[in-house]
């Protein structure tokens, strides 16, 4: 005989259909089946203090496994519109992630419910590749199966589910779903001529560079770039989703973008470029041509249609999936005598050392109780532990970190992408601890984005996840205070201080042995005391804001005026003619 359930609980059981096996949450009665459910069908429930948090757990942990669904479950009412943010950031980076939410009775609309009375599918709608009501008790399956293929297929992204609680919790004697029968749709293959067309551009090319990007990471393509770029002889250059998509020390690893952007600084750029589900915009230059530069021939592999041709049109747009793509080049090149250019990708690789070149005249305690910033994030750098996973926050801290991070391995590397949201950082470190649990996790965070969602603290201590939070603390939004000096004059500021807070002492508060430590010799012992314990742990690091990172500067732009109006972090606007 059939077990009688509650019709949520057959959510549980398509997740673990998907391979689901971690849901991040916060607890609302509206999923209570669910939740229930989770244990029978092998799924671990994180539960954080914040939806917003659970959300960006889910975020991080498709990025951190490589391409696994990341699923978010929250309450109805605040609980979605909390996470909505979350949704956001997955949505803009291409994230595969479920979001399921609850909601009131459907019986009971427009009856002035509690947590009802708006429409929450039609909010999610912009912001996910699909968004559904779950009317019918009998259709739970199915709708919770088609969400996850479509998060997970093609371009990734996240998709969204509203289960009202009538819904959720309606008597049912439905089998639990077969799910040895369900079968995943196959990845799209590139069509021939496109694949000898690749094999061609390398062939000719003097200084070719293969930039791997999220679609790279999210199809786990760390192998197949190693194998293809060992083959043909081509460096490769990361994304900012694929950070460590190579070793450190492989010959063919020529780091972030930045690289590429010396090298054509310097009279050598790039004259070949393959794009490996990586998207133009922000991170490779925008419309600038600093880092694919102009006259490059661009092969674009992408499972997305609508990017290609956004920024620039690819001379060779490959519209198919990151992995199988790579499988096809590597098959391709097999059995051909290649260049090795050794001296393009040494070039590439010499450039990886700008970062610190630029800083390390200056003093490590730039005065009394305050330590410079990149000399701080750097010898946090140098004691990690092999294999780290590095998370960080957005503004001036995030681009400290982006610029020291030593190769942790592909999706091991996690910051702010196109919302630039700030607070995402304590939702990553836990989603990526969950991903990878036998790795070391590094949260840094500014001391400004580190308001936002210090509370996951206790998340992490309730959960045993020994992840390292570092707060940057310079007692001000770095980013926004410099960027109002350079527009309006020094000391013209408005709303961007901040108190120098004792996040040693909140720490404690949560459980969360912490240090504070305000001078450069005290951070390497700190760093792997701090590792070694097995805990959570917190080091409020102490920084001087008089230091501003290079690239606030760059995103500030021209404020002279002579080429328009100066506006903060993007192209001045221009000038009407006479």
């Amino acid at each position: 005989m059939t077990k009688k359930r509650a019709a949520g609980e057959l959510v549980a059981a398509a997740l673990a259909g998907l391979g689901v096996e971690e849901v991040f949450a916060l607890h609302g009665s509206h999923l209570d089946p669910l939740f229930m459910a989770c244990e029978e069908f092998g799924i671990r429930l994180t539960d954080t203090r914040h939806e917003a948090s659970a959300g960006h757990a889910a975020d991080a942990y498709a990025r951190a496994s490589n391409g696994k669904l990341g699923v978010c479950a929250i309450t109805a009412g605040p609980g979605f519109t909390n996470a909505l943010t979350a949704i956001t950031n997955a949505y803009l980076d291409r994230i595969p992630t479920l979001f399921i939410a609850g909601a009131a009775p459907i019986r009971e609309a427009e009856g002035n419910t509690l947590q009802g009375g708006f429409d929450a599918v039609a909010m999610a709608r912009p912001v996910t590749k699909w968004a559904q009501r779950v009317a019918e008790p009998g259709r739970i399956v199915e709708y919770v199966r088609r969400a996850g293929e479509i998060a997970l297929s093609g371009a990734p992204g996240p998709v969204f589910l509203e289960i009202p609680i009538d819904v959720m919790f309606w008597p049912t004697e439905e089998a639990v779903p077969d799910v040895s029968t369900w079968k995943r749709p196959a990845a799209a293959a590139p069509p021939a001529d496109a694949v000898a067309g690749v094999i061609e551009m390398f062939r000719k090319a003097e200084r070719p560079v293969i930039i791997a990007g999220g679609g790279a990471m999210l199809t786990d393509s760390g192998d197949r770039l190693r194998r293809l770029a060992e083959l043909v002889g081509v460096p490769v250059i990361a994304g900012q989703k694929a950070l460590g998509v190579l070793p450190d020390d492989h010959p063919y690893y020529g780091g972030p973008a930045a690289s590429l952007g010396a090298a054509a600084g310097s009279g050598t750029p790039a004259d070949a470029v393959l794009l490996v589900g990586v998207r133009m915009g922000m991170f490779l230059g925008g419309a600038m041509g600093a880092i694919v530069p102009p006259k490059a021939f661009v092969a674009q592999i992408e499972a997305n249609p609508e990017e290609i041709g956004r920024v620039r049109m690819a001379d060779l747009p490959i519209v198919a999936d990151a992995g199988a793509t790579l499988d096809a080049l590597i098959a391709a090149a097999e059995g051909e005598t290649w260049p090795k250019r050794e001296e393009w990708a040494a070039k590439l690789r010499g450039f990886r050392s700008n970062a610190r070149k630029a800083f390390a005249d200056e003093p490590w305690n730039t005065r009394p109780g305050k330590i410079h910033p990149g000399h701080a994030v750097a010898a946090v750098m140098d004691a990690l532990p092999a294999g780290t996973a590095v998370v960080a926050d957005g503004g001036e801290a995030g681009n400290w970190v982006g610029d020291l991070v030593r190769s942790p391995g592909a999706g091991q590397h996690l910051r702010c992408g196109y919302l630039g949201c700030l607070g995402i950082s304590p939702g990553f470190a836990i989603g990526a601890a969950r991903a990878n649990p036998d790795r070391p996790v590094v949260c840094f965070a500014g001391d400004g984005g580190a308001g936002f969602n210090i509370q996951e603290l206790d998340t992490m201590v309730r959960h045993k996840l020994p992840i390292v939070t570092v707060v940057l603390n310079n007692a001000e939004w770095g980013m926004s205070r410099n960027a109002q000096n350079l527009l309006y004059g020094k000391n013209r500021e408005v709303i961007v201080a901040l108190e120098e807070t004792k996040y040693e002492t909140v720490g404690e508060g949560f459980g969360v042995q912490s240090v504070r430590v305000d001078r450069y010799e005290d951070i390497e012992p700190a760093v792997r005391e701090a590792f070694a314990s097995g805990e959570p742990r917190l080091i409020n690091l102490i920084i001087d804001a008089a230091v501003m990172h290079p690239r606030t500067r760059m995103m500030v732009g021209d404020v002279s005026g002579a080429d328009g109006v100066p506006i903060p972090y993007y192209a001045n606007i221009p000038k009407r003619p006479a």
